[in-house]
């Protein structure tokens, strides 16, 4: 045992744990979360679907429902606390519905990458 007394952390069973932990005399710990899943880099990919998305609707049999998927990304992606396998699957509507245009079909892949859901 330390001078001190014991300041170990144990950490078992299925535990899953995220984020900042520590122990000891004069603890200091910082952590900034800087924009989130709605980042600058979320923000643009989504205006770009959405711009591509009116660019294109005349090409897509089902736009409206695009357009709706595309909204469903957004309050995920803006969401404090975003539901990931929701995301997911509006993601992967919305590449399906836009699949016949290549220009949206990148730019969905390009917004999952920015939500970290893709590459």
């Amino acid at each position: 045992m330390a001078e001190h007394g014991d300041r170990g952390i144990s950490i078992g069973g299925h535990a899953n744990v995220s984020g900042q932990i520590a122990t000891g005399d004069n603890v200091t710990q910082n952590q900034q979360v800087v924009g989130g899943a709605a980042g600058a880099d979320v923000a643009a990919a989504l205006a770009r679907v959405e711009r591509l998305l009116d660019r294109h609707a005349a090409e897509l049999p089902e736009a409206a429902r695009a357009r709706r998927d595309l909204a469903d990304v957004r309050e995920e992606a803006e969401d404090d606390d975003p539901d990931a396998e929701r995301l997911g699957g509006a993601l992967a509507r919305l590449g399906r519905r836009v699949a016949g245009v290549a220009a949206l079909a990148e730019a969905v892949r390009a917004l999952a990458a920015a939500v970290g859901l893709g590459g």
